[in-house]
């Protein structure tokens, strides 16, 4: 399979940290029954376009320029 972004999210005593990575898909399950939260990054939204309230309308162009169905179904 070809590489995928993933998050991988750490939890330690007090805080808890994200990290993006591109990684096989096929081995998710694998990570999460070792114990690691593991997610496919569907859209990157920049802060400033959240804050502006353009998280949806960025997804949309997201998905329709990466040649997803920005309506949902796969």
């Amino acid at each position: 399979m070809s590489a995928k972004r993933l998050m991988i999210t750490v939890r330690g005593d007090r805080s808890k940290w994200s990290f993006q990575f591109m990684g096989d898909p096929q081995y998710i399950e694998e990570w999460r029954a070792d114990g690691l939260e593991v997610h496919e990054v569907c859209n990157v939204i920049p802060e400033w376009a959240a804050s502006l309230g353009l998280a949806r309308a960025w997804c949309f162009a997201q998905d329709v320029f990466n040649f997803k169905n920005p309506w949902g179904e796969k």
